[in-house]
Formats: C-alpha cells, sequence, structure tokens
C-alpha cells in the first residue's frame, strides 16, 4: 500500500516539473478548457435566473369562473366561501354582472337601449389570483371549481407561463448538447496536448521503460498533468462567471430605474460549481489517459 501510494505522489511531483518546464504553454491549455466550458456554463447560468424570475411572476396567474345567470346569492357565498379556504389561492375577486356590464359599455362607449340589448348578457364572475402553479394543485382546484353548483365555465389564464418554462427547459436540452459537444472538443484537444507531451518525453519513456517500469508507472504522470487542466480550466470558469455576475448586476444597478426595479442575478450554487470542476477533471483523466496509453503504445511498437 505504501509502494502504491509512493508511485502517486512520486508521479504528482513529476506532472507539476513538466508543467511548470513548459508554463506558457500549459497557461494556454487551461484558458482553453476554461473558456470553453464558460459558454455552456453561462447559458445555463442565465436559464437558471430566467427561471427563477418566472417563479418570482407566477403569481400573476389566474383562475377566471363564470357562474349560471340563474344562481342565487347563496350559492355565490358559499362558493367565495370556498375559494377563500383553499390554500391554493392568495386572492379571490368577485365581479358582479352589474358591474362588468357598465365597465363593458363605458369601455365601448355604447349605451345598452342604443345597441338595442335589452338585458345584461354577462354573468356574475369570480377571478383567483394562485399562489402556485403546480400542476397537480392547480388541476385538482380546476376539477373542485367545475363541480361547484352554478359554476358555468372555468378557465385557467397560465398558459403564458407554462410556454416560458417549456422554452427554458427546451434551452436547457439545447444546452446540455452543446456542453456535450464542447466536452468533445475538450477531450480532442487536451488528448492532442498530451500526445505531444509523450513525444517531447519519448527519451525518458524508453529509458524508464529500460529499467523496468510498468506502463501505468509511465502514464501517471501524464494522468496527473490532465488532472492539472481540468481543474485549472474548471477555475477559470468560475473564474469568468463571478466576473460576468458581477458586471451584470453593476450595469442593472445604475438602469434600476428603468427596469422599474432592481434584476439581480444569482451565482450558481456551489453544488454546481462542484460538479463543473469534476467534469473537468473527469475530461482531463479521460482525454490524458486514452491519448498517453496510445501514445505509449506506438513508443513501444517502435522500440
Amino acid at each position: 500500500m505504501f509502494h502504491y501510494l509512493r508511485n502517486h505522489i512520486q508521479a504528482f511531483f513529476r506532472a507539476i516539473i513538466r508543467v511548470k518546464s513548459n508554463w506558457p504553454s500549459s497557461i494556454i491549455m487551461i484558458l482553453v478548457i476554461g473558456i470553453t466550458l464558460c459558454l455552456p456554463a453561462t447559458g445555463f447560468l442565465l436559464v437558471e435566473n430566467a427561471s427563477k424570475l418566472s417563479s418570482k411572476i407566477e403569481y400573476e396567474a389566474e383562475i377566471s369562473i363564470f357562474l349560471n345567470k340563474s344562481i342565487s346569492q347563496d350559492q355565490i357565498d358559499f362558493i367565495q366561501s370556498a375559494l377563500e379556504q383553499s390554500p391554493a389561492v392568495k386572492k379571490v375577486n368577485f365581479e358582479p354582472k352589474i358591474k362588468a356590464w357598465e365597465k363593458l359599455q363605458e369601455k365601448l362607449k355604447i349605451n345598452s337601449l342604443d345597441a338595442g340589448i335589452s338585458e345584461n348578457p354577462l354573468p356574475d364572475a369570480f377571478f383567483v389570483t394562485l399562489n402556485t402553479l403546480d400542476s397537480n394543485i392547480v388541476d385538482s382546484l380546476y376539477n373542485d371549481i367545475k363541480v361547484l353548483e352554478g359554476v358555468k365555465e372555468v378557465i385557467i389564464d397560465s398558459g403564458w407561463l407554462k410556454k416560458l418554462r417549456s422554452l427554458l427547459y427546451l434551452i436547457k436540452a439545447g444546452l446540455l448538447v452543446l456542453g456535450a459537444l464542447l466536452a468533445m472538443v475538450l477531450t480532442v484537444v487536451i488528448g492532442n496536448t498530451i500526445r505531444l507531451q509523450t513525444l517531447t518525453h519519448q527519451k525518458e519513456i524508453e529509458v524508464s521503460r529500460l529499467i523496468g517500469a510498468t506502463d501505468s508507472f509511465i502514464l501517471r504522470p501524464f494522468i496527473y498533468t490532465g488532472i492539472f487542466y481540468g481543474i485549472g480550466g474548471s477555475f477559470v470558469t468560475i473564474g469568468l462567471l463571478t466576473i460576468i455576475i458581477e458586471l451584470f448586476n453593476r450595469i442593472a444597478f445604475k438602469f434600476e430605474s428603468i427596469f422599474g426595479g432592481l434584476i439581480i442575478f444569482s451565482n450558481l450554487t456551489p453544488s454546481k460549481y462542484i460538479f463543473l470542476a469534476i467534469f473537468a477533471t473527469a475530461l482531463g483523466i479521460l482525454a490524458s489517459y486514452f491519448s498517453a496509453s496510445r501514445s505509449i503504445r506506438t513508443i513501444k511498437n517502435v522500440d
């Protein structure tokens, strides 16, 4: 166990020496990884903040309830009481048909006598503001209201927000595809860099093999180099995202009066940043392992 751990420690320090000895290309490699990962990460950041913004405006959703014309006042009072006791309801507004008819005449600038209308064609109605858009809760409330005596029609006015959330879901799916494509590109780039390093250290590899070093022993420093690239790239991505958020929030603060309120970008959670670091490190390990293994086998065959 101690021998195995010592081998890894030695490989770790050999990787550090190699990175330091070729620091310009190492820095460029880390920047390439960080900037490339920043593209899907920024898109995901925008979607996350848009989702939070939509959750803040979801309370604007309403259910419109239109009553039968022959409904009694006792039935109206019962429906209003039932709505006010529902935990999914934030506000209940009852609009009598007389008031609705007066508003319509005023808006259209018409007179019922001049228009030849002998009676009010509008029904009494409730306009209910919801405090949730959970589909199960809303559907349950819709079904409960629909069966109440005196209710003629129920309309849920939240389709636009569902469309917005569907759009955000599609954007997330698109970002995942983009992230997968960029991950493939990074795998190729890291792999080519590691392959060039194996060619640079070809003599060292040949000497190591002559003194009895195994392929895994020769491979370890290159894998640690890939780990350094991945971790360094993730730190660059995190730094760029932090700068983007800070710049946007400063600009948004200046235009607060125009927006009618302050729009603040929230940073990603620590768990998402940890996932980003693990993902970048995994890319570095896989790319360096396959590329270095292939190069070492090629050198072996040449020998």
